[in-house]
């Protein structure tokens, strides 16, 4: 698989995170199931905001709730990941960021909750210190299922995963971004994103 296609495979993927609202910190209280329809219905909220910068602030606020994406990122590039300094993890983490940011403000500005797309939920298992929460986005008539991969962190939920049609996060990671950094390096990777982000902030 080329790069620049393991590069958009990724935006793809993160893009449904921020339509359906996961959320990465939440009360321990509430169940896995709550966390995520209180988090979309948080996120359909702004979305539905007229384009601002106020709004994309509290976007901005909104995505950095998201996902744990420092733990997934460990989790999916291992040793190549524990490698890195806190800077250059700091760097990664920001560059994710703004390719969500700017591909969501592509995809999904101003569209609404029940009217634009739907969401349903169904089974949660939780077991030790994890919690699977399936659903189902319903779009433009189409239906695909996904599910909600949480691990509890002290009294929070975290969400650090998520499955759409059987393709995970953890997996579009280590099979998109980790042959790139063992064949030509961690500052290649950065390059890409940083010229990706540029050509989807450029439209």
């Amino acid at each position: 698989m080329k790069i620049t296609t393991r590069l958009k495979h990724l935006v793809v993927a993160l893009t449904t995170i921020s339509a359906v609202g996961l959320m990465a910190l939440s009360a321990w209280a509430a169940a896995p199931t709550e966390v995520v329809k209180e988090r979309t219905e948080a996120i359909a909220n702004v979305l539905e905001k007229p384009d601002s910068k106020a709004r994309n602030a509290e976007l901005t606020r909104e995505l950095n709730q998201t996902i744990d994406f420092a733990y997934l990122a460990g989790l999916a590039f291992g040793e190549h990941w524990e490698a890195r300094s806190d800077e250059e993890k700091q760097e990664f983490l920001d560059l994710l960021q703004r390719m969500l940011q700017a591909n969501y403000q592509d995809r999904l500005s101003g569209r609404t909750l029940n009217e634009d797309y739907t969401i349903t939920y169904g089974n949660e298992r939780t077991r030790n210190d994890r919690a699977f929460v399936r659903g189902e986005v319903t779009r433009k008539g189409e239906s695909f299922p996904v599910v909600y991969r949480l691990y509890r962190d002290g009294e929070t939920w975290r969400i650090y995963d998520l499955v759409i049609d059987d393709i995970s996060l953890e997996e579009t990671y280590r099979e998109g971004y980790v042959p790139i950094i063992e064949d030509e390096g961690w500052g290649e990777l950065i390059r890409l994103m940083r010229e990706r982000i540029e050509q989807m902030e450029a439209k």
